[in-house]
Parts: C-alpha cells; structure tokens; sequence
C-alpha cells in the first residue's frame, strides 16, 4: 500500500483497494453522508498516484460539475455530466449516429417518434450539414436530439460497436460516476454491460 494511504478514511482506502485490483466499486450513503467528499479523495489519490492517466468523472448537473471541478482540479481530469460525457464520445460517428437515430425511429419498441409515417428511409437525414445534433430541446425531423434521446442513441451505438467501449476505455484509465444512485438504467449498461465487451 502507498504510505500516503494510511492517512485516509478507511472507505477510500478500500476504494482503492478494488481500483487496485481492477474491479468496479459502489459506494453507497444517504444524502450529507460524504460520497462526494470520499469520490474527491479518490480522485486526488489516483491522480497522485497515476499522474499521466487520463481521468473521468461524470455528475448529473453543471453546478455538481463546478464543485468536483473547485474542489480537485488537474489537466488530465475531465469533469462533465453524464450527458456530455456520452455526447463527446459518440458525436464524431456522423454515419453510426444517423444509422442508429433512423433504426430506433422505425423499431416500434423505441421511444423515439417522429412525426411521420414509419418506417423512414436509410438516406432521411443525408441532406443535414451538421448530423445529428444534441441539444437543449428536441426537433427530431432536423436531427436534433435532447436529454433522453441521447441516453437511448448512446446506448444502442456502444451496444452496437464494441470497438466504440475499447475507443473510451483507451482514453479513460479510470471513469467515476458521482450520484450514481439516479443513474438511468440506460446508462448502467453503457459501463457495466457493454463496456465489458471489450477486451481492453
């Protein structure tokens, strides 16, 4: 054990312990408990510790992205929200994203819905300059996705490209998901699921 170790609360210590031995944690409290308190002691200690690793640590709002942001901060450190993280990672797959957008469209299971009539055709977003888009509100006739969309287009794209997880697991060497207790089931198994498809 790192002698520096020794000096923190014992749930970090175990924290690192399972990081130690590549295993995913969960590290559970009620509200005012501390979670965010220990995740930050975490975070300093695995930078101290991996200072040329890149680090991901995701949140749920802008506000909780600032205060992890104030609280520890470090160039190979990557704060956003789960939103964006997601975003940042599947955003340059142009062609995957209107693949992916056309096919949950006309899956009638999918919950999302254009108004149009279904099925809609392979080349019915060839004409945007841009692709698909991720935005604040929902227009999806012009290729604009918002908050739920994107959680279900991200989870059908890594699903469907295994190699996207081994993209991101490169990048990251570790990803922390703060407030990971309204983590949409989506999301779980985006890391949990597909990402162990992986053999990185």
């Amino acid at each position: 054990m790192v002698k520096e170790r020794l000096t923190l609360e014992p749930e970090v210590q175990e924290i690192l312990h399972f990081i130690d031995n590549k295993r995913n944690f969960l590290l559970s409290g009620g509200a005012g408990s501390g979670k965010t308190y220990s995740l930050i002691q975490v975070i300093r200690q695995v930078i101290a510790e991996n200072p040329t690793s890149k680090v991901a640590c995701m949140t749920y709002t802008n506000a909780a992205v600032k205060e992890i942001e104030e609280r520890v901060s470090h160039r190979n450190l990557n704060v956003s929200t789960i939103h964006d993280f997601l975003w940042d990672n599947i955003k340059h797959f142009k062609k995957a994203l209107k693949s992916a957008l056309i096919e949950l469209i006309n899956d009638v299971e999918s919950k999302i819905n254009i108004d149009e009539t279904t099925p809609i055709l392979n080349d019915y977003f060839d004409h945007l300059e841009k692709g698909i888009q991720y935005k604040e509100y929902l227009k999806i006739k012009e290729g604009i996705i918002s908050h739920d969309e994107l959680l279900i287009v991200s989870n059908f794209i890594f699903e469907k490209y295994p190699s996207l997880s081994s993209i991101v697991k490169d990048k990251y060497q570790f990803i922390f998901i703060d407030e990971y207790q309204d983590t949409s089931k989506t999301v779980v198994d985006i890391f949990l699921n597909h990402f162990k498809k992986s053999k990185n």
